[in-house]
């Protein structure tokens, strides 16, 4: 006995705090499989105090199977309050939009949905396959916790066919390109210098969107604390060159409060594309600046554990997709094929 809670054995259940002031109690009661390491587990919500959800235990292990049907709402909410709390705030953002996505087929019964049904609410909401890829990994949450309390038999998001994966392939600025962003900062525009600062730093535009002054460490010229996406980037300094550093500078003291880029979203786009109109270059995409940065290292640098660690990369592969080879120099190389020694 401990706090006037008693012990329990292992696999009799459990009771978990959902909410403040809210616990929900778990019981186990069977399994699906002869090793009995995949229990099946009955839930119930609501006791104000853990005490009161452990001693619930032993009726909830004997209650009669519910005959109240599941819809997707009603496995949603207790997922969304325990195993969604375990994804990236990015994932779990991912999930929301997903949700909203299946309002259609959110309230009925989960038994009562079919593979068609499922394809073509994915079918609707979206043509592309990320979107798409969501849409399916949250049915996939919800179908699972549905066999577990044995509302229905089989996961059927398993049969969720998504649109091709179109990957579009970043392309990098040339040099001329970036003397001509330099010309362009250096005549008064300051906006050019974000775009400068993404080339020679590899920083994505929700990073500009993320940095405030206190993430800077001028004397060893980096930035920690804006990074995004993955663990490698979020914990990894931002490496700023001599030839930024100033860029940088000017670009935080114009800035009306502590953030490096004090524009909306909409407004920082805006602003990029006019950029690029007024710079005559290639209308390439803000990413293709972080692709310039490994592509111009790649020229300069050897050691592609040094570019990975700019990069922010975890692994090798992923650095060696943003590296584009200059074919400049094969060009120049094959063209002298069959030229006479004297033209050489």
């Amino acid at each position: 006995m401990k706090n006037g809670i008693k012990n329990r054995g292992n696999g009799q259940g459990c009771a978990i705090r959902v909410r403040a002031n809210s616990y929900k109690a778990i019981a186990v009661i069977g399994y699906r499989d002869k090793e009995c390491t995949k229990p099946i587990r009955r839930t119930k919500s609501g006791f104000t105090t853990k005490a009161e959800a452990l001693a619930y235990i032993p009726i909830l292990k004997h209650e009669k199977p519910r005959n109240e049907k599941a819809t997707l709402d009603s496995l949603y909410e207790p997922w969304a309050e325990s195993a969604m709390l375990k994804l990236s705030e990015n994932q779990q953002n991912r999930m929301k939009i997903a949700k909203k996505r299946l309002e259609d087929i959110w309230y009925i019964d989960i038994k009562q949905l079919t593979i068609e049904d499922l394809q073509a609410i994915v079918d609707k909401q979206t043509s592309t396959f990320y979107p798409a890829k969501d849409m399916k990994t949250l049915l996939s949450h919800l179908y699972e916790r549905a066999c577990a309390q044995q509302y229905v038999l089989t996961n059927l998001s398993k049969y969720i066919e998504l649109p091709q994966l179109e990957e579009t392939e970043q392309i990098p600025f040339n040099s001329d390109e970036i003397k001509s962003f330099w010309e362009d900062y250096s005549s008064g525009n300051l906006f050019t210098g974000y775009i400068l600062l993404m080339i020679y730093s590899g920083m994505m535009p929700g990073e500009l969107f993320k940095c405030r002054t206190d993430m800077v460490d001028w004397e060893n010229q980096t930035i920690l604390g804006s990074g995004l996406k993955t663990k490698k980037r979020r914990t990894s300094p931002i490496v700023i060159a001599d030839v930024i550093l100033p860029v940088l500078e000017q670009l935080l003291s114009s800035s009306p409060d502590t953030r490096l880029l004090p524009y909306s979203k909409r407004t920082f786009y805006k602003l990029y594309y006019d950029t690029i109109k007024r710079c005559e270059v290639r209308e390439l995409t803000p990413y293709s600046c972080r692709h310039t940065t490994a592509t111009v290292l790649a020229d300069i640098e050897n050691n592609i554990t040094v570019i990975k660690e700019i990069m922010r990369h975890s692994k090798f592969s992923t650095t060696q997709r943003y590296i584009h080879k200059n074919t400049a120099p094969m060009l120049k190389a094959v063209n002298k094929i069959g030229m006479n020694e004297e033209d050489l």
